[in-house]
């Protein structure tokens, strides 16, 4: 039983830590806006595995996720 309560465990901690993460296109590039407890990035990626910089843009979690994507997409990502 504590076997089963220590890997639900380790499996809820990093599904909250985690709020959202996307790829979002403009001008024929991608950009990724990842949002965690830490806060909501948005770097362009250079590669499939490479991204650049990133550009901190306000508070994490899940909700600041939604309203990030809904902002965006109004300016022009799709």
């Amino acid at each position: 039983m504590r076997k089963i309560a220590f890997v639900f465990f380790l499996l809820l901690i990093p599904a909250s830590a985690l709020a959202g993460n996307t790829v979002l296109k403009k001008d024929g590039k991608s950009y990724t806006l990842n949002c965690s407890n830490a806060g909501c990035f948005i770097s362009e990626r250079v590669s499939f595995f490479k991204s650049g910089p990133q550009k901190r843009l306000g508070a994490g979690g899940s909700a600041n996720f939604e309203k990030w994507v809904k902002k965006l997409k109004s300016d022009g990502y799709k």
